[in-house]
């Protein structure tokens, strides 16, 4: 069975990329980021995790939340092989989370000054 649960920090910028699927009239959207999980022995360094989401999970991923907030993720493994020489054989295995569920553990980011103060303007 292929599942994974994780609770860490979005340790990087959230990449929102869209696609373009052949008969769909909306674009596809997609999330990525890496997350930092602490082991038990917090003297270790924390595990980095590739982690991406779809759909309406990605964009509220970065409508509420980015780098630095706590978040648990529920999902699946998916293992790709990487191969910048062209090689048939051989290459790097890539693993990613796929997010099925992410659960927001921080509160979420607020607006920067400057967007609040132009807003109270208008």
């Amino acid at each position: 069975m292929n599942h994974v649960e994780l609770i860490g920090v979005v340790a990087s910028e959230v990449r929102v990329q869209e696609f373009i699927a052949a008969g769909k009239p909306d674009p596809q959207v997609k999330a990525s980021f890496l997350c930092a999980v602490r082991r038990r022995d917090r003297t270790q360094e924390p595990d980095w995790v590739r982690v991406e989401t779809w759909g309406i999970q990605a964009r509220n991923l970065v409508r509420f939340n980015g780098k630095g907030s706590r978040v648990a993720v529920t999902g699946r493994l998916r293992g790709t092989f990487y191969n910048p020489e062209g090689k048939e054989r051989g290459g790097q295995l890539r693993l990613v989370v796929v997010a099925d569920q992410i659960t927001y553990l921080s509160p979420p980011k607020r607006e920067a000054p400057a967007e609040t103060s132009a807003r109270a303007r208008k």
